[in-house]
């Protein structure tokens, strides 16, 4: 008898004791390697045991084959005997109930074989679940099946997910009444691979419900522990359960919500946590329902502050939902739920946030941090409410402890924000706030508070931000001077020193804008304005752009010095501004390098004014001036010309030789010679001054570069305003006169014209500013130039000039000699004859008066205009259809001005105005449509009688003007045809 028949002989009566069953086994295991046994053989040997009529003999005959089974390694069996065996399994899951748990425990074995068929797999789960009732099993045996399930679900996942929802009812049904802490902790694990891999259908609440039975965990292990499970196992595998699916959204959000209100501490908690977990799987559309619910539950626990864990669990749980509201693409409900959540929340906490003393604060704003970190939204929308509130708060409040809370949330507020670089607003908060509490500070930590900002500065992307910084920089300068000037400003010099650095938010010119508001005091002047002066000097022989820059920034620096005892001192004596602002002018205009000298001379002059106005006795300079202009080398020059002299003798020959034509770069002096005539209060009244005139009429008239002549004839002007009533004066327009007039008669010489044209202009602006009896000769002399058929045009645009603000001549701030009201004298003497020359004339004549009207009346207040409505309104009719683009803008602004503050004479004019008004409204610059349909809006407040034919015309006009391409000009057409449509209409004004 062979080996294998004797082993197979022995499975005919199976021993009792477990060893020998042990051993029998393990002497099988070799036959069956050696192919002189297969397990079909063995199946049959067992016949015997497995279809004994008692069933404790068929169950210790299938838990020899299970035992078997599991002895062999996992790829031993082949696809044959594994269908085999599955087909022997399913058929044994219909036997005697003491028989199943054996069943089972083979079943775990066969689909661990590597070669089982899918659809073996398939038949085992589908046989377990509709004959093996689960919860009647033990639990030892429950575990089985549920080991079983797992190992399906991990390593056999594709070979049952045609199952569909039927392994998913199989599931429920199995899991559902399961008591034991090991079982449900696996069970828990198993319902995320279900919700991810299966479809729920119609069983989602059913998985739900059976899952969420178990909620909260009330588990206590015993004293020994013989589970070797903990409470927090079961609590995390349920959270994790319930937070499986979005699926689960619909029942789980209520059903926290039920335990949340509950009274019960561990419940509020499980409860609150698990829906932290729940917030990262659910979308907005699964939150946003129930928001207001859960925010109301979340605010009494906060509020009511039980336990600090409650506290920063329901932060927590608000942060979260904030955060899922806010992720990924934004739905309107998402977006109404967040912002509905904002206003509740700030709406219930601001109160408290002002009442700094008392015990709700901190909630509140607690509240009110949650919701600021967990999205940008929240973020701007609270930071932009509560940071000035708590900013003025505390410095405004006096008490100490009302001052500490607040600056304590302030902090925290401003901390949270900075989570949010790009969110501009919680920086510049965060300036505005420190701002405010730098007095609060001690000194040792202003010093790192100047180092922080400067930081920050230098590398800020918006204006915004880099004004707070910079008003922040004051501020600390009041409080303490050493750490702007030991901390701030060599930084700023340094990066001014070596340009604009790649790295550097911010421009070169931006940082000399900072250096000039921040310079401030003596101590501060000393350091900056030599520093900034030198850079100007080693550019203005480089870049003329760079120059003009520093110089700019010199000027800033000056402008607030000369209002500061000390640093007015500093600036002219121990500085000598002015000799070092005249020296640079003449080495300019010596400079073969210097390639634009034009705009550092025009830079150089504006800072000699306010240098030469702030002299205690600027006489001296102005005549040693004019007495280098009297071309007498034998004279000496004392003070500032004469050490310019003496270290430039150049000096001498330039100022002389001003409007030599032989000396090309004489007539630069100009802008030098301007800023010191300008800043000068009165001028003395000498030949020099004569001389000056002359030579400055030369090049107003004579000159090839037009911003010379300008210039030359704007000082002229600006000479003879200041020149005391008497000889001085009659000699100065006497010899002016003469030789503008002579020019200007020259009809044949056009260009000799225009340039005595500029001179005569300025005269008569300094004569009518000033208010001079004489004026009349050149305000004559002007209107009647309006007829000449070479410069006509230009003599109208010279009426602009007159009573045009200038940017610095003829001004108090250049101690201009200004009489009280004189444009309004000058229109009133202007005004007639150049209505009457307008009516009376034809062709050039009749446009050229129009443009000199309206380049008078922008210059003038609406009162004045409105005593002369009556005549003005044809003339600006007129205006309107004229083809030249500035007279249609300056009469279509002024008529806008009149008919809103004077509608009376407009009444009869009101054909012509809607039919001239409707076409400025499209195709025309954007100011002129705007004017135009304010004009048509204001037509509205005529009587309905008169603009009611005309009203459908209007609308329809309109129409087309909606849609400009301009926003501000729809707005103002929308205004404008809302108040035509309302025209005739039951209850407006116009009815």
């Amino acid at each position: 008898m062979t080996p294998s028949k004797t082993l197979l002989e022995r499975l005919d009566k199976l021993p009792n004791s477990s060893q020998e069953a042990e051993s029998i086994i393990q002497d099988i295991i070799p036959e069956l390697y050696t192919g002189d046994l297969s397990v079909c053989h063995v199946v049959d040997a067992l016949g015997p045991s497995l279809t004994h009529a008692n069933p404790s003999e068929r169950g210790a005959g299938t838990r020899f084959l299970a035992d078997l089974l599991h002895s062999l390694p996992c790829d031993k069996l082949s696809s044959q005997e594994l269908l085999f065996l599955t087909a022997f399994f399913l058929d044994r899951l219909k036997d005697h109930h003491s028989v199943i748990p054996n069943v089972i425990y083979a079943n775990i074995a066969l689909v661990k074989q590597k070669h089982i068929n899918r659809k073996d797999v398939t038949s085992l789960v589908q046989g377990l679940f509709r004959e093996v009732p689960c919860q009647s099993q033990i639990m030892s045996d429950r575990r089985n099946i549920y080991t079983l399930l797992k190992y399906c679900l991990v390593y056999k996942l594709e070979d049952i997910r045609e199952m569909g929802q039927d392994f998913v009812l199989g599931f429920v049904t199995a899991m559902d009444g399961e008591k034991d802490p090991r079982n449900l902790v696996l069970l828990f694990t198993l319902v995320p691979i279900i919700v991810k891999n299966f479809p729920l259908g119609p069983f989602t609440e059913d998985l739900f419900e059976v899952v969420a039975a178990y909620f909260p965990i009330d588990f206590v292990p015993p004293a020994d522990d013989p589970y070797g499970i903990s409470s927090e196992d079961l609590v995390l595998g349920l959270r994790g359960a319930l937070a499986a699916t979005p699926q689960f959204a619909p029942y789980c959000i209520p059903l926290l919500q039920e335990k949340l209100d509950s009274d019960l501490t561990s419940a509020k908690l499980d409860s609150l946590h698990t829906m932290v977990a729940c917030c990262e799987v659910y979308s907005a559309e699964d939150i946003s329902p129930h928001v207001l619910s859960l925010w109301a539950s979340i605010r009494r626990e906060i509020v009511e502050g039980a336990s600090s864990e409650m506290e920063a669990a329901a932060l927590s749980t608000l942060s979260a939902i904030v955060m899922t509201l806010q992720r990924g693409i934004l739905s309107q409900a998402a977006h109404d739920a967040t912002n509905t959540l904002t206003k509740s929340a700030l709406m219930e906490c601001m109160g408290h946030l002002t009442a700094p003393e008392q015990r709700l604060m901190f909630p509140s704003a607690h509240i009110l941090l949650a919701l600021v970190v967990a999205a940008q939204v929240p973020a701007q929308t609270i930071c932009e409410t509560v940071v000035p509130v708590l900013t003025e708060q505390f410095g405004t409040r006096t008490e100490a402890i009302a001052k500490k809370n607040t600056i304590i949330i302030l902090g925290k507020f401003l901390n949270s924000g900075s989570k949010f670089p790009d969110l501009k607003t919680v920086q510049e908060a965060t300036v505005l706030a420190l701002t405010a509490a730098l007095p609060a500070f001690h000194s040792s930590y202003l010093s790192s508070v100047a180092q922080s900002l400067t930081k920050l500065l230098l590398t800020a992307k918006n204006d915004s931000l880099r004004d707070g910084i910079i008003q922040c920089f004051v501020a600390l300068g009041k409080i303490q001077p050493l750490a702007v000037s030991d901390h701030i400003l060599p930084k700023l010099l340094i990066e001014m020193e070596q340009g604009h650095s790649v790295n550097s938010g911010v421009s070169n010119s931006r940082i000399l804008e900072t250096l000039a508001i921040l310079t401030a005091g003596r101590l501060l002047t000393s350091r900056v304005l030599p520093v900034v002066w030198r850079r100007a000097e080693d550019f203005s022989s480089l870049s003329s752009e760079q120059c003009c820059q520093h110089l700019s920034c010199v000027r800033k620096i000056l402008r607030n010095a000369v209002t500061d005892s000390e640093c007015k001192s500093y600036v002219l004596e121990e500085w000598s501004g002015v000799m070092k602002v005249v020296c640079l002018s003449v080495s300019t205009i010596l400079s073969p390098h210097v390639t634009k000298p034009v705009p550092i001379l025009q830079c150089l002059s504006s800072i000699c004014r306010i240098l030469v106005a702030n002299l205690s006795e600027p006489q001296p300079l102005v005549q040693s001036l004019l007495t280098l202009v009297t071309v007498d080398e034998a004279e000496r020059v004392e003070g500032v010309f004469g050490d310019l002299v003496v270290t430039l003798p150049e000096t001498r020959n330039l100022i002389s030789s001003i409007a030599d034509e032989s000396h090309p770069q004489a007539p630069l002096m100009s802008y030098m010679i301007e800023g010191v005539v300008l800043g000068a209060r009165q001028l003395p009244e000498t030949d020099g001054l004569q001389h000056l005139l002359r030579k400055l009429r030369r090049l107003s008239l004579c000159h090839v570069d037009l911003e010379i002549r300008e210039t030359s004839a704007i000082l002229h002007g600006a000479i003879i305003n200041k020149i005391p009533t008497g000889p001085s004066l009659t000699q100065a327009l006497s010899e002016s006169r003469e030789e503008l007039f002579k020019l200007l008669n020259l009809t044949n010489q056009v260009e000799k014209q225009k340039a005595a044209l500029l001179t005569l202009t300025w005269v008569c602006k300094a004569l009518v500013v000033r208010g001079a009896q004489d004026q009349d000769v050149w305000t004559t002399k002007m209107q009647n130039l309006l007829s000449d058929s070479g410069i006509g045009l230009d003599a109208a645009h010279s009426f602009e000039v007159i009573l045009r603000e200038h940017q610095y001549a003829l001004r108090p701030e250049t101690f201009a000699n200004i009489r009280l009201l004189y444009k309004q004298r000058y229109f009133e003497i202007m005004v007639g004859p150049l209505v009457d020359m307008f009516h009376s004339s034809e062709g050039n004549t009749k446009h050229n008066a129009l443009l000199a009207l309206s380049s008078l009346m922008p210059s003038l207040p609406h009162l004045v205009l409105n005593n002369h409505i009556k005549k003005l309104l044809p003339v600006l009719l007129q205006g309107i259809t004229s083809g030249e683009s500035a007279v249609t803008e300056s009469t279509v602004c002024t008529l806008s001005s009149l008919l809103q503050h004077s509608l009376t004479h407009a009444a009869p004019h009101t054909n012509m105005l809607v039919s001239t008004l409707v076409p400025l409204t499209v195709n025309h610059p954007m100011m002129v449509r705007m004017k135009a349909l304010e004009c048509l809006q204001a037509l509205t407040a005529l009587p309905t009688m008169t603009i009611l034919p005309y009203r459908e015309d209007v609308i329809r006009g309109l129409k087309c003007v909606l849609n400009d391409k301009k926003r501000v000009v729809r707005q103002v057409a929308t205004n404008a045809r809302c108040s035509w449509i309302l025209v005739g209409a039951p209850g407006s004004e116009s009815a």
